[in-house]
């Protein structure tokens, strides 16, 4: 029987030479890619380290008023509400949270609203009203670009108030409708966002609206009063604005409404903003000629920081506007007009969230 015997094979020169070019590739690349993410964690250190201490600056600094706005910007964030209390305690945020509590004693005069119909509004040869709007197509819908120091946005007119409405999700609560979504049920031309929404989750289902809402003359919430404003149209197309309860809406035939704030003119006269917070602004107004105006500002982008309390009140009376109240704001600020957004939505991703009701016009 024969032996087995051990055959090595040598490896030629060559190959040795090949493996020893592969391995030195592999080392140099596992050193790159070492080098980029070190440099990649420095980057985001040192970026930390400065947000962090231009953060300290700005609260801990010697200008109150760009530590109010920023602490008061912040807050009217869902995701970086934490981010003043990093280097605040909770007396000292809540000390620089407290404002000044709105005069809730306020009511709508609606004989300062007379409602026109469009052959009886006053406009220049070139069509032009006193604004220097044209309804160019004629059909009682002007749209408008709007541009201020650091905020963009847009502002429709509906010249018909009568032609505004609350319009809600199929169900009440549960999970809301994009505002498109909501365009497409009601068969609308569009509109904006309005009222808030109830979050306790944190999932942003946009379902379940907060306070005094009405809708189509139905009630909802009916037992909760408005504590940071109200806007809503009675059967006249009249606009009111104030803090109302059910039985007020009843008294006034409110039929379509939602609550949201804060009031920011009431008669004709301003109304002093409770912070200088910057972010995406939606409002609605109304002029003497009854025309409605919906305005919305982008916000958190490049092309559009925000806008203020004070800016929005600004372009309202630029406009006309003899009432007008804030609506929900930041990520669920969006416009809709002839099948496609207006602007651009802060949203994440860029898409509009679902929203517990709007106003819409048709």
């Amino acid at each position: 029987m024969k032996k087995k015997t051990d055959i090595t094979i040598e490896a030629s020169p060559e190959l040795e030479a090949r493996e020893k070019r592969k391995k030195i590739k592999r080392r140099n690349r596992r050193r790159a890619w070492d080098r980029i993410a070190g440099f990649i964690i420095v980057l985001v250190l040192v970026f930390g380290c400065t947000c962090l201490g231009l953060e300290y600056i700005i609260l801990k600094g010697p200008s109150p008023a760009l530590r109010d706005m920023f602490i008061s910007t912040m807050d009217e964030t869902r995701r970086f509400r934490f981010i003043p209390r990093i280097f605040l305690t909770a007396d000292e945020y809540n000390q620089l949270r407290s404002v000044e509590q709105a005069d809730t004693d306020v009511s709508t005069d609606t004989t300062l609203i007379n409602v026109v119909s469009n052959e009886q509004r006053a406009v220049s040869e070139d069509g032009a009203d006193a604004y220097g709007l044209v309804d160019e197509d004629g059909d009682g819908i002007i749209l408008t670009e709007i541009k201020g120091n650091g905020y963009m946005g847009y502002l429709t007119v509906i010249l018909d108030p009568k032609r505004v409405f609350v319009g809600m999700p199929d169900n009440y609560g549960g999970v809301g409708l994009t505002l498109e979504q909501m365009v497409q049920k009601y068969d609308a031309i569009g509109g904006i966002n309005a009222g808030g929404f109830k979050d306790d989750g944190g999932g942003g289902f946009g379902g379940m609206p907060e306070g005094l809402t009405i809708i189509d003359g139905v009630c909802y919430n009916s037992d909760s009063k408005s504590t940071e404003g109200f806007a809503g149209l009675d059967t006249d197309g009249i606009l009111h604005v104030g803090f109302y309860t059910y039985e007020d809406c009843v008294a006034n035939n409110i039929v379509n409404a939602v609550s949201f704030g804060p009031i920011l003119i009431v008669n004709g006269d301003p109304v002093e903003p409770p912070t200088s917070s910057v972010n995406p602004r939606t409002a609605i107004g109304q002029r003497a000629d009854g025309a409605i105006l919906m305005l919305v500002i982008d916000g958190r982008q490049v092309h559009s920081i925000g806008a203020t309390y004070a800016d929005m009140i600004d372009i309202m009376l630029d406009y006309g506007a003899i009432n007008a109240c804030n609506m929900d704001g930041g990520s669920s600020t969006v416009m809709y007009y002839e099948d496609h957004y207006v602007n651009s939505c802060s949203a994440d991703y860029g898409q509009p969230r679902p929203l517990p009701n709007a106003f819409l016009y048709k």
